[in-house]
């Protein structure tokens, strides 16, 4: 048995006894297919899965058409759209090679069509046409052969972090015609991920820590901190007042950002693994924990996540997105894992 799996059944035997009552937690988004009935052992259990035969690294869920999708970065194998409607049955819909390794997915919206924006690591930014899932066409290509770690879209403007370090700026008010470089910003580092909260922009800098910087002025963005933590900074969350980070081997790190000029620690968990994914939803927090699994925290007290269920899953888990009561898993060279908890 690996140690975090004797420690997580430890203290989810704890909880077991509250959530049992709940019925697994059935939240108010949930839909209505039926599930199994399963035991608490661990607080989660899967639901379905689909190989891809790519190496998934993010994943993010969008409604079109009253039909629920995956959109999963695959690496080698580009952008796979997934049918996860009956999500015990999950079913491959289309497939975009980008002829590099995505790593990352953007979904939005814009002048009423539906876009994704892939950041590939050796291509650069794609934005592709999803409107119709089934017949998924390019838009456009940003290229750069260094490639992009990661993109944000907010208010029409387009937030690119090249590989090489800076931050690339594009209005894209004007797709489907036309994507422009509007401006740009030079990091303190290289950023892995970018998120973006209000007029506030976080780039996650890995060892480097968090730089934190004002988008007021949406091309001309300025910097008001950098806060460093303990481990290796790959995602965050923003709710409320506070920063939940996926800290690597030092697990989950909350800071404070009400004040985005003076950030600081609130408290640290470590959960004996490596944290390279996290979401979250009202009260819960999901984590992708790279080859300990997923787990899943209650944030009742939102200072200090408390831990509730884990999954030990195959593989490598990349990262989380909470979707209509499930939980997507990029999970490696396993493609794509759904559970529930």
């Amino acid at each position: 048995m690996k140690p975090k799996k004797f420690l997580k059944i430890l203290s989810v035997l704890i909880t077991a006894a509250l959530l049992q009552s709940q019925q697994g937690c059935k939240l108010p988004d949930e839909p209505e297919y039926e599930i199994p009935n399963y035991t608490y052992e661990t607080g989660m259990y899967y639901v379905g899965n689909l190989k891809t035969n790519g190496d998934a690294r993010y994943v993010k869920g969008w409604i079109i058409n009253g039909m629920q999708y995956a959109f999963l970065a695959d690496g080698q194998k580009g952008l796979e759209v997934i049918d996860i409607t009956n999500p015990k049955s999950p079913q491959l819909v289309f497939n975009y090679q980008t002829g590099g390794f995505a790593k990352e997915v953007l979904i939005d919206t814009l002048r009423s069509n539906i876009y994704v924006f892939i950041s590939d690591e050796s291509k650069g930014l794609f934005i592709l046409n999803v409107t119709n899932p089934n017949a998924v066409y390019l838009d456009t290509l940003l290229s750069y052969p260094q490639g992009v770690n990661s993109c944000y879209l907010k208010n029409g403007y387009l937030y690119a972090a090249l590989r090489q370090g800076d931050i690339k700026i594009f209005n894209a008010n004007s797709l489907p015609d036309s994507v422009y470089e509007a401006g740009a910003y030079s990091p303190q580092n290289a950023a892995e991920h970018i998120e973006i909260s209000g007029s506030t922009m976080y780039l996650l800098e890995k060892t480097n820590g968090v730089e934190i910087a004002n988008i007021n002025n949406p091309v001309l963005p300025s910097i008001q901190s950098l806060f460093t933590t303990s481990g290796t900074c790959y995602n965050l969350k923003i709710a409320d007042n506070l920063a939940y980070i996926a800290d690597g081997p030092a697990g989950l790190t909350v800071v404070n950002i009400g004040n985005p000029m003076q950030p600081y620690f609130v408290s640290g968990l470590n959960t004996h693994s490596d944290i390279r994914g996290i979401d979250y939803s009202p009260n819960f927090l999901f984590t992708a924990e790279y080859n300990m699994g997923a787990e899943v925290f209650n944030v009742f007290n939102p200072a200090y996540p408390n831990d509730i269920g884990y999954y030990d899953a195959q593989g490598y888990c990349y990262d989380v997105s909470y979707f209509k009561g499930k939980i997507l898993i990029a999970n490696g060279t396993y493609g794509l894992l759904i559970l529930r908890f």
